[in-house]
């Protein structure tokens, strides 16, 4: 599998900068998938009170933008901190991605929240 996660603002031309990562198949939380790749995950609020992945802030909002059938379900953590959300928004600390029997391309975008 490999990751594509855009930028929170485009570029002068409108398009988003991307970072890449590729994972190895099988079940990781896409919140350490990004942080193992030097991926930043969080504003500058969310890196000094974030909640370390335990699902308790709600600093990790992604947008998922292609790829929501290689996740698992809204946990109960995402439907509270979420349920006036879009339901493309997830937190990254709580999105598992891939299993054994299935392989693609997800696309992340970061800080939704910043979107206008």
């Amino acid at each position: 599998m490999w990751w594509s996660v855009a930028q929170p603002k485009p570029g002068s031309d409108g398009s988003y900068p991307v970072d890449k990562a590729t994972a190895i198949s099988g079940q990781k939380l896409l919140r350490n998938i990004m942080l193992d790749n030097n991926i930043e995950l969080y504003a500058a609020y969310g890196k000094v009170m974030n909640c370390g992945g335990f699902g308790n802030c709600g600093t990790c909002i992604v947008e998922i933008v292609d790829g929501k059938d290689l996740l698992n379900e809204r946990t109960k953590d995402e439907l509270r901190y979420l349920k006036k959300k879009q339901e493309s928004w997830r937190l990254a600390c709580r999105t598992i991605v891939g299993n054994k029997e299935n392989s693609g391309k997800v696309v992340v975008q970061r800080l939704p929240q910043w979107k206008k």
